[in-house]
C-alpha cells in the first residue's frame, strides 16, 4: 500500500475540515476533534489539515502527545511554541522570542514558581493572549495529534482556548482516541460551542481492495474479505497484515491466502515491524520507545549501548523497515501503534531497566527535572541518589500547571524514596487534597504534622476532615488542636488555627452565635499578619450581618484590608479573594467609600497587569457595590457587563456562579434605572436558565429583590411581594437581616399597591429601626424615605429628614430619590413654590447618576407645576451604552484595540465591534474624530 490509501473514503472529513479553515479565515474560530481508535487514519487527516492550511496561508503550530510527556507540565504547549522557534537561529530567533512565542515561554516559566490556582488561571489567560497575538496578522492553525497522551495542563489550555475561540481567526484541530470517560478536558473539548467531532469510519471492503491494489496486482475477493474482517477496516492494521503476508511470501491474489490471515496473532504489529531486523535495531527501537516521541538519536543510542557506527546502521535499517521516519534530528515512529507494540514486547522488567538508565543518562546530561522524573516514576527505587528531590521539583511544576493528580503520584514515589521526610509527606498531603483525595490527604498531613509540628499542617488536615466528615468534625478537630497548642494567644501557630476555625465555622449557620463570640475576641487585632487579617475580615462580615454599629464595622474592615495587604494575601487563592471581597463590601456598606475606592483602584491595577478573568470579575464586583453605593449607574452597567463577559466561558464553579449572580443583580438595577424593564427581566431569566438547580448562596439569594422590583415595574404586586418574602425567609433561615439588603422596600411598595397599608407601615418601621441600629447615613436616609411612602400623615417631615440625613452620605442616587419624592409630596400638598427646588436639584442629580427613570419622573412633576425643564436628549457620548462609553474613552486616550481588550479582559474583536457601533452612533468615520465627538 502507499501512504495515500489513508485518504480513501475521507472526502466528508476533508470537506468539514476545509469548512473549519474557511471559517477561521473569516475570523470565526473553529474546533475540530478527530476521534477514533488507533490506526483509523487520524494522523493522516491532521497532515491533510496542515497541507490545506498551508495552501490558505495560515500560520501553523503543531504538537504530538506522548505517554511519557503526559507527566510533564505544559509538555504539548511547549512543543507548540518551541517547534515554531527551534527552526531559526540568530537575529531571527531573537525577534521571535521577543514576540508572542517568547511571551508564552515566559508565562510557563513564571507559572512553575507559584503552584496556586490563581497563577494557573493567569497562565491560561496569558497563553490565550499569545494565541490572539499569533493570529493577529494571519489565520492560525493549531494541531495536536495523539491528544489522549497530552499532559493535563496543556489540555486545560486547549479547553480554555476552545471556549474563547469564536472571535479569533484560529482553527484548533485535535486528534485523539475515544476518551475513557465522558469527563475531563478531552470530553470538554468536544462540548465546546465551536467544536465538531469527526469520527472516521472503518474502510469498506471496496476501499480496502483499492488500497491493496495500489501496491500492484489485484487481490482475491476472499483475501480482501479476510483482511477486512481481521482489521475491522482499520487502515493501519490492514497495512500491517498485508506487510506480514508479503514477508511470509503469501500471494494476495490467491484465495487460499485468506485462510492464513485469520491465524496472524496479536504480535503481528511487532513481528511485521521488527521481527526480522538485527538485534541492534530492535534494541534501538526499544530505547527510542522508552525515551518517548521525538527522542534524541544519541541518547537512544547510549541507552541501547550502541557506538556511533552501530547507531547509524540501526537507524537506517529502522527507517528502511518503515518503523521510524526519515527525520535525521529525532527518532519518530511512523505510527503510535508501532511504538506501543515495541513497548509491549519489552516486558515490564526490561522497560523499568531502560527507564532507570534513561533517568541516569538524562540527569547526567542536566536535563530538566520533569523529564528525569517522568522516567524515575517508572524505574526501580534508588535509581538516583537524589530521586526524591527530582520528583519533588517536578511535582511543584505540575501543581503550578494544575495537575495535582500526577504531582501526587510523583510525591508518593518521592515519599517511598525518603519515607522519613515529613516535609515530603506534607507536600503529598496537600497535592492529594487538591486532587480530591481528601481521606488519603488527611492521613499524610497528620503523619507529617506528627513529625514536623506545624499549625499549617494541622489546619490543612482539618480542611481534609471538612471534606470527609463535614465542617462540624473539622470544628471539633481544630478546637482540640488549639487547646493542646503550647503558647498563649500571641503564638503565631495558634493564631493560624484560630483563623482556620473561624473560616470553617462560617459554613455553619447553627454556629453563628458561637462564631460571633469567637471572632469578637479578636476585635483589637491590628491586622499585621495574614491570619489576623482573615479574622478581622470575617469579623467585619459578621458585624454587617448582625447589624453592629457601622463605625465599628468600618474600623474592623479597614484593619482587615490593611491598605492593600489583604488583597496581596488573597491573590493566590479564589477563596481568599472571596474573603477580601466580603471585607471590602462591609466597608462600602458603612459608607466608607473613599477608602474603598483606593482599595479597588489598587486591586484593579494589579489585576490588569497580571490577573485572570476570574480575578478581574471579582474586582469588578467590588466596583459594582461601590459605584451603586455612590450612585454611578452608568459605571454599574459597564462593570456588570464587563464582569459577565470576563467569566462567560468559565466552568460554573460556586464562586463563578456567585460572580454571575452579583453582576446580574446589578445589571437589573441599572436597566431599571434606565427604564428598560425588559432588559432587567431578561438578565434575571438568563441567569435562572443557565444556573437552574445551582447551589444556594448569598448572591443567588439576593436576586429575589431585583425580581420583586421587576414585578413592580410590570404591574404585578402579588409576585413582587412573593419574591420579597422569599428573600426574607432565606435571610432569616441564615439568621441575619441587615438593612443593606433591603427586601422590605419592594415588600412595602407591593403591600401599598395591594391595599395593605398596615402591613406596609409595620415593615417600613422595622426598616427604620434596623437602619438606625446600623447607623450608616445611606441606610437611615433610604429607610426614612420608605417609611414616608407608608406613613401619609408624616410624609413631608420624614422626607425632609431623609434628605437631611442623605446630605451627609456619599449615596447621590439615594439623595436624588428623596429630593424627587419630597418635591412631589410638596406639590401634592399644594406647596408649589417649595416643590421646585428639590425637584430641580433631583433632576440634576438623577442626570449625573444616570437614572433616566428618576429624572423623567422629576421632569414630569415640574411640568405639572407649569415649568418647562429641559428634556433629556441622548446625543454624542450620551447616546452610547455604558460599555461603549468605556471603550470610546480608552480609544480616545490613544489606546490600541489590543490594549483596550487586555484591560477589559475581552477579545480584540469585541473591541472592534464596539468601535464600529460607536462610530455609527456618533456619525464619525474613525478614531481621529473620536475625541472631538466625545467632547
Amino acid at each position: 500500500m502507499t501512504g495515500d490509501e489513508l485518504t480513501l473514503e475521507r472526502e466528508e472529513e476533508r470537506t468539514r475540515i476545509s469548512a473549519a479553515l474557511d471559517s477561521a479565515t473569516r475570523g470565526k474560530g473553529h474546533v475540530v476533534v478527530i476521534e477514533g481508535r488507533a490506526g483509523i487514519g487520524k494522523t493522516r487527516l491532521v497532515q491533510d489539515t496542515r497541507e490545506l492550511a498551508k495552501a490558505r496561508g495560515f500560520g501553523r503550530l503543531q504538537a504530538v502527545g506522548d505517554a511519557l510527556e503526559s507527566a510533564m507540565a505544559w509538555g504539548v504547549v511547549r512543543q507548540l511554541v518551541e517547534r515554531s522557534v527551534s527552526r531559526y537561529t540568530g537575529e531571527i530567533r531573537e525577534r521571535i522570542l521577543a514576540g508572542p512565542s517568547g511571551d508564552a515561554l515566559a508565562a510557563l516559566d513564571a507559572a512553575a514558581a507559584d503552584p496556586s490556582e490563581a497563577e494557573l488561571a493567569r497562565t491560561l489567560h496569558a497563553l490565550w493572549w499569545v494565541a490572539v497575538d499569533l493570529s493577529s496578522t494571519r489565520p492560525l492553525l493549531i494541531t495536536v495529534d495523539d491528544a489522549h497522551w497530552a499532559d493535563l495542563s496543556s489540555l486545560q489550555f486547549l479547553v480554555y482556548l476552545s471556549r474563547r475561540i469564536a472571535d479569533l481567526p484560529i482553527a484548533l484541530v485535535v486528534a485523539t482516541r475515544p476518551p475513557a470517560e465522558n469527563t475531563g478536558p478531552l470530553a470538554q473539548l468536544s462540548d465546546s460551542r465551536q467544536a465538531e467531532r469527526l469520527l472516521p469510519r472503518p474502510l469498506t471492503p471496496a476501499a480496502l481492495a483499492a488500497s491493496v491494489s495500489a501496491r500492484g496486482g489485484s487481490p482475491a475477493a476472499e483475501v480482501v474479505a479476510a483482511l477486512h474482517s481481521a482489521s475491522g477496516g482499520n487502515p493501519f492494521l490492514a497495512r500491517v497484515l498485508v506487510d506480514e503476508l508479503d514477508a511470509l511470501g503469501l500471494p494476495l491474489d490467491l484465495a487460499s491466502t485468506a485462510e492464513r490471515v485469520g491465524r496472524l496473532g496479536p504480535s503481528t504489529v511487532f513481528r511485521a515491524a521488527l521481527g526480522r531486523l538485527p538485534a541492534n535495531s530492535v534494541r534501538l527501537a526499544g530505547a527510542a520507545a522508552v525515551l518517548g516521541v521525538g527522542s534524541d538519536p544519541w541518547q537512544a543510542g547510549a541507552l541501547a549501548d550502541l557506538d556511533a557506527m552501530e547507531l547509524s546502521v540501526a537507524v537506517e535499517s529502522l527507517v528502511a523497515a518503515n518503523v521510524l521516519t526519515s527525520d535525521s534530528d529525532h527518532l519518530v515512529f511512523v505510527h503510535p501503534v508501532v511504538r506501543e507494540a515495541v513497548l509491549a514486547d519489552l516486558g515490564p522488567v526490561a522497560r523499568a531497566g531502560l527507564h532507570a538508565r534513561a533517568a541516569q543518562e538524562l540527569w547526567a546530561a542536566k536535563a530538566p527535572a520533569d523529564r528525569v522524573a517522568a522516567h524515575l516514576a517508572q524505574a526501580p527505587r534508588r535509581t538516583l541518589p537524589n530521586a526524591a528531590g527530582v520528583l519533588r521539583t517536578a511535582a511543584t511544576a505540575l501543581l503550578a500547571a494544575g495537575d495535582p493528580r500526577t504531582a501526587a503520584a510523583h510525591l508518593a514515589r518521592a515519599v517511598e524514596e525518603s519515607p522519613e521526610d515529613a516535609g515530603l509527606r506534607a507536600e503529598l498531603g496537600r497535592a492529594l487534597l487538591r486532587s480530591g483525595r481528601a481521606e488519603e490527604a488527611r492521613e499524610q498531613l497528620r503523619a507529617a504534622a506528627a513529625g514536623l509540628p506545624d499549625a499549617e499542617l494541622v489546619a490543612a488536615a482539618a480542611s481534609a476532615t471538612m471534606v470527609v466528615d463535614g465542617p462540624e468534625a473539622a470544628v471539633a478537630e481544630l478546637t482540640k488542636a488549639i487547646k493542646e497548642r503550647p503558647g498563649g494567644p500571641g503564638d503565631a501557630g495558634r493564631m493560624h488555627l484560630e483563623a482556620r476555625l473561624a473560616v470553617v465555622r462560617s459554613f455553619l449557620a447553627d454556629q453563628r452565635e458561637v462564631a460571633s463570640a469567637h471572632l469578637s475576641g479578636y476585635a483589637s487585632l491590628t491586622g499585621g499578619t495574614p491570619d489576623e487579617r482573615t479574622l478581622l475580615g470575617l469579623l467585619a462580615q459578621m458585624g454587617r450581618y448582625e447589624v453592629r454599629r457601622a463605625e465599628e464595622v468600618a474600623a474592623t474592615a479597614r484593619r482587615a484590608l490593611a491598605n492593600g495587604a489583604y488583597f496581596d494575601d488573597a491573590t493566590g487563592s479564589t477563596d481568599a479573594m472571596v474573603a477580601w471581597l466580603v471585607a471590602l463590601l462591609a466597608l462600602v456598606s458603612t459608607d466608607g467609600t473613599e477608602d474603598a475606592r483606593r482599595e479597588v483602584d489598587r486591586a484593579r491595577q494589579r489585576v490588569r497587569a497580571h490577573g485572570s478573568p476570574i480575578e478581574f470579575a471579582m474586582v469588578a464586583n467590588a466596583v459594582l457595590f461601590l459605584d451603586w453605593r455612590v450612585g454611578n449607574v452608568s459605571s454599574v452597567e459597564a462593570e456588570a457587563e464587563g464582569a459577565l463577559a470576563a467569566v462567560q466561558h468559565e466552568e460554573p464553579a460556586p464562586h463563578v456562579i456567585a460572580l454571575r449572580a452579583t453582576a446580574t443583580h446589578f445589571t437589573a438595577y441599572a436597566a431599571l434605572e434606565r427604564g428598560d424593564v425588559e432588559c432587567a427581566a431578561a438578565a434575571l431569566a438568563r441567569f435562572d436558565a443557565e444556573h437552574a438547580g445551582g447551589p444556594a448562596m448569598m448572591p443567588t439569594m439576593w436576586l429575589h429583590e431585583p425580581r420583586a422590583l421587576v414585578a413592580l415595574a410590570t404591574g404585578d404586586p402579588v409576585l413582587a411581594r412573593t419574591e420579597a418574602l422569599l428573600q426574607r425567609d432565606a435571610m432569616l433561615a441564615a439568621r441575619f437581616d441587615p438593612p443593606t439588603v433591603p427586601w422590605r422596600e419592594p415588600a412595602v411598595r407591593a403591600a401599598m399597591l395591594l391595599g395593605d397599608e398596615a402591613a406596609a407601615l409595620v415593615l417600613a418601621r422595622e426598616q427604620v429601626e434596623i437602619a438606625r441600629k446600623w447607623g450608616a447615613a445611606t441606610e437611615v436616609g433610604a429607610a426614612l424615605r420608605l417609611l414616608a411612602h407608608a406613613d401619609a400623615d408624616n410624609r413631608l417631615d420624614l422626607l425632609a429628614e431623609s434628605v437631611a440625613v442623605l446630605e451627609g452620605s456619599p449615596a447621590r442616587l439615594q439623595l436624588a430619590r428623596s429630593l424627587v419624592d419630597l418635591g412631589e409630596a410638596l406639590r401634592v400638598a399644594r406647596r408649589r413654590n417649595d416643590a421646585r427646588a428639590p425637584l430641580n436639584r433631583g433632576i440634576d442629580l438623577a442626570g449625573e447618576c444616570g437614572s433616566v427613570v428618576l429624572r423623567r419622573r422629576a421632569v414630569e412633576a415640574l411640568e405639572a407645576l407649569g415649568d418647562r425643564p429641559r428634556r433629556l436628549v441622548l446625543v454624542g457620548r450620551e447616546s452610547l451604552t455604558a460599555s461603549e462609553r468605556r471603550v470610546a474613552d480608552l480609544a480616545a486616550s490613544g489606546r490600541a484595540n489590543r490594549e483596550i481588550a487586555r484591560e477589559l479582559f475581552v477579545t480584540p474583536k469585541t473591541v472592534e465591534n464596539h468601535l464600529g457601533r460607536i462610530y455609527t452612533k456618533l456619525g464619525i468615520n474613525g478614531r481621529r474624530e473620536l475625541a472631538r465627538a466625545l467632547a
